[in-house]
């Protein structure tokens, strides 16, 4: 099947669980539901960052004062427990499910995230296997995770830059607006950071016109660091898209879900593309398909509020062999809610969990301290 046709019908192909559901569903637990808890958190922003990230949201017209997420639990008649996260209240479709096996609704899309991640942690607990093996039997053992920073002042935006390199990363997403010069940003940032430390600057379209973005992206290849650039002008402008990609000196990427993604793939208008709708599951296995055949890797940024849908995010990419980054938030907020702490090692590759299911334990009083709802 050639590239065009393949890419027409790739929907109606279908993208399961593979071998590894089987291993999972033949478990002779029955997983019946008998209740769904369901939390609604207000998560501070890190005091390190928690007035230029007021300001620049202010700035943006953005009402979005701290991270709210909502943490799902869902009980089941085996004594097991599935952790999911979602950023929309999920409470009115949660009801339904009581009564019925976590089975029935593996694999069904039109669950919202947080209620698919507590399915996926069931089955993968009941199977005996880490949520990752659900998606493929031989997934790999690490992921690269990334920094990510707004578009901060300099000097704190290299203070952050300096802390992600303490902590072991080495690949770093920035946002950049017109509110801050990004010649100086890189200049501090990149003043502090090892010469290897790869920097990925995200314009959400801000940068106006293909010579605008082009002008401001030359300014910036006196910095050996940084390596690409993401949505650099408005996501409908195919014309300008074809422009910088025949003259950009830097890896592109864009939005998957903002672009008309068929142009983006039959023509090769971009390196990677940034995955941030929260679809889980066969949704993001799609999406790595489509892109693994027109050659074209994966920047996957929806595990984003806590430490559980974080970990998610990491189990279900290292499955997945074209997701080149994982991206999150969580540093960000005050606390990431988990137990076990996000930590990255050689390389600044985050170790998959080995644990059945998704690996991480739900820091009760972290949830008591800032649940409201």
């Amino acid at each position: 099947m050639n590239r065009r046709n393949w890419i027409r019908n790739a929907p109606a192909l279908g993208f399961g669980l593979g071998a590894a559901y089987s291993t999972a569903a033949s478990k002779p637990l029955r997983l019946k539901i008998t209740r769904v808890e369901c939390f609604g958190l207000r998560i501070p922003f890190n005091e390190r960052v928690r007035d230029n990230m007021h300001e620049n949201y202010r700035r943006e017209n953005v009402d979005r004062p701290d991270y709210r997420p909502w943490i799902v639990r869902v009980h089941t008649d085996e004594g097991l427990t599935g952790l999911g996260e979602s950023k929309e209240d999920p409470r009115s479709r949660l009801p339904a499910m009581v009564g019925h096996t976590a089975y029935e609704f593996l694999n069904n899309g039109a669950l919202t995230p947080g209620v698919m991640i507590a399915i996926y942690d069931l089955v993968a607990q009941a199977g005996g296997v880490p949520i990752c093996k659900l998606f493929s039997p031989k997934p790999r053992p690490t992921v690269q995770a990334t920094w990510w920073s707004h578009c901060l002042r300099p000097a704190l935006l290299a203070s952050e830059a300096k802390r992600g390199v303490e902590l072991g990363y080495e690949v770093h997403k920035i946002k950049t607006r017109r509110y801050e010069d990004p010649v100086e940003q890189m200049a501090a940032v990149t003043a502090a950071v090892p010469h290897d430390y790869q920097i990925y600057l995200d314009a959400n379209g801000s940068f106006g016109s293909a010579g605008k973005a082009l002008a401001v992206m030359d300014s910036l290849r006196r910095f050996e660091q940084v390596k690409g650039i993401e949505q650099p002008i408005a996501h409908e402008d195919i014309v300008g898209y074809r422009q910088i990609r025949r003259s950009l000196p830097f890896r592109l990427a864009v939005h998957y879900e903002a672009v008309d993604a068929r142009s983006f793939l039959l023509e090769s208008l971009c390196d990677a593309f940034v995955v941030e709708d929260w679809k889980w599951g066969p949704a993001l296995s799609e999406k790595s398909e489509l892109c693994r055949l027109t050659g074209q890797n994966l920047w996957v940024e929806n595990g984003l509020y806590s430490g559980i849908s974080q970990v998610f995010q990491a189990h279900q990419c290292s499955a997945l062999p074209n997701v080149e980054f994982v991206i999150s938030l969580t540093h960000i907020g005050e606390d990431d809610i988990v137990v076990e702490p996000f930590t990255v090692g050689k390389g600044g590759f985050y170790t998959i969990p080995t644990k059945p299911g998704l690996g991480v334990t739900l820091d009760q009083k972290a949830l008591d301290k800032y649940r409201v709802v």
